[in-house]
């Protein structure tokens, strides 16, 4: 009699059972050790992960709304009422020694037109390299240059490319083209948090990015 089932619900598996990758039931005595102690450590730190993730998206639901909240306060004293959670805001503790900021920015996507201005900038070096030196070929590439991963550009080095001032009518519609290219499609609030030891010291971010948190130190053992 074989131990693997046709698959069943996550939540009708019956003790002493795993789901496999294909979703039959297999008997944990026909798993070998290894495996099963895998199973157990993955689904337990993926929970603790899971955890986690609420706990930071309870975090920022606190600080849209309480940072909003306090700012309509002033407000207020000003006569003005202001609601929403957008704009730009610092928040400094009266002591000097912590700071909150509030940071609103524009999620912005690159259009077609980027293809039209590489294009045309393309064209405009090769008809003047010589005039325009290594210097403004690597400001080309850096600008044009896509993620490895995603194949997207940056759009700061776009902005920065458009800031070069150049006599020619290709390069200037290029860059209008990239100016065009650029679309907003909505915005997104994020938070930054500081500590300082006194008023005279640097901030120090507290950093909320897992990759670069270092691990806390391993507990002492109980005597």
């Amino acid at each position: 009699m074989s131990d693997q089932n046709p698959v069943q619900p996550l939540a009708a598996i019956p003790a002493g059972y795993l789901a496999d990758a294909q979703d039959r039931l297999v008997f944990e005595g026909n798993i070998p050790d290894a495996e099963r102690l895998r199973n157990a450590l993955v689904t337990d730190l993926i929970a603790q992960v899971r955890t986690a993730h609420a706990d930071l998206a309870a975090l920022k639901a606190q600080l849209l709304s309480r940072v909003a909240e306090h700012v309509a306060l002033v407000a207020s004293d000003y006569n003005v009422d202001i609601t929403g959670t957008s704009g730009n805001c610092v928040l400094i503790s009266y002591n000097g020694r912590a700071k909150i900021e509030r940071i609103s920015a524009d999620r912005i996507v690159v259009g077609e037109q980027i293809h039209a201005a590489e294009a045309l900038v393309r064209e405009y070096l090769a008809d003047a390299t010589r005039e325009a030196g290594p210097a403004l070929v690597a400001i080309v590439d850096r600008a044009f240059r896509r993620n490895v991963k995603t194949g997207q550009l940056n759009v700061a080095r776009l902005l920065d490319f458009v800031a070069v001032k150049i006599d020619d009518q290709r390069w200037k519609n290029a860059q209008q083209a990239i100016r065009d290219s650029l679309q907003a499609q909505g915005s997104t609030t994020y938070f930054r948090a500081y500590e300082r030891a006194d008023a005279t010291q640097p901030w120090q971010q507290v950093p909320l990015d897992f990759s670069i948190i270092s691990p806390a130190a391993p507990e002492a053992p109980h005597a």
